[in-house]
């Protein structure tokens, strides 16, 4: 019986806490890279980021209506944490696709049948898809050889449910991801898993400001 006991407490310790987002982390080598990113003068331009929005159905429409109301508060809630990087919709239209969240992480094939015909080069492609379970948000990314972002295929996306997408967090979580966050047990900050999530901190803020400046400006808008 204590045995099993400690095999449920490490049980809910791996996967009970993390399971609303699989994204990868960077690696050592990633995080000494963007260590270094503080040694560059990235100047003080304003970084536009425009999104192509896919809502994924795979038999009823959801209402558009409110779909936009959930993406518009994530928005600007995103507006919100620099005044350099804003983001903007720039268009939104319905895919029908039988994938969900959950296949896409697991099958790049999967994951390639519904973007490829729909990816908007220039821009994050957000794609809102159901989920059957827990998880909450994904974002194909490099763990590190940051500089390689622009020349590969698929590491424009970013992947929110829809229950996600209602929770208002999710999509800032996966956007700190795309510019090289990592997670934190910070209980309220954006990057946590859990509670009431509404912040980034000083360092993440510059993280987010230097990654987008070095290694995502080929998404900045003109």
């Amino acid at each position: 019986m204590k045995y099993l006991i400690i095999t449920l407490i490490a049980v809910v310790l791996l996967f009970g806490c993390n399971r609303d987002c699989v994204t990868k982390l960077p690696n050592k080598s990633g995080q000494k890279e963007i260590k270094g990113l503080f040694d560059k003068d990235i100047g003080d331009a304003e970084m536009i980021f425009d999104l192509s929005v896919f809502v994924v159905y795979n038999r009823t429409k959801p209402p558009m209506s409110d779909v936009s109301s959930d993406l518009d508060r994530s928005i600007q809630e995103a507006n919100s944490f620099s005044e350099r990087i804003q983001f903007r919709m720039t268009s939104s239209q319905y895919v029908k696709h039988n994938a969900i969240l959950a296949n896409i992480r697991q099958s790049k094939k999967m994951e390639d049948d519904l973007c490829k015909a729909n990816d908007k080069p220039g821009t994050i492609n957000l794609y809102i898809v159901r989920s059957d379970s827990d998880l909450e948000g994904y974002t194909p990314v490099l763990q590190d050889g940051f500089e390689q972002y622009g020349t590969l295929d698929g590491l424009e996306r970013v992947f929110v449910s829809y229950n996600g997408l209602a929770d208002g967090a999710v999509l800032i979580h996966e956007l700190g991801h795309f510019f090289g966050l990592g997670h934190t047990n910070d209980c309220r900050n954006y990057m946590s898993y859990n509670c009431y999530r509404d912040m980034f901190d000083a360092d993440q803020r510059n993280t987010i400001l230097r990654f987008a400046q070095v290694y995502r400006k080929y998404l900045h808008s003109k």
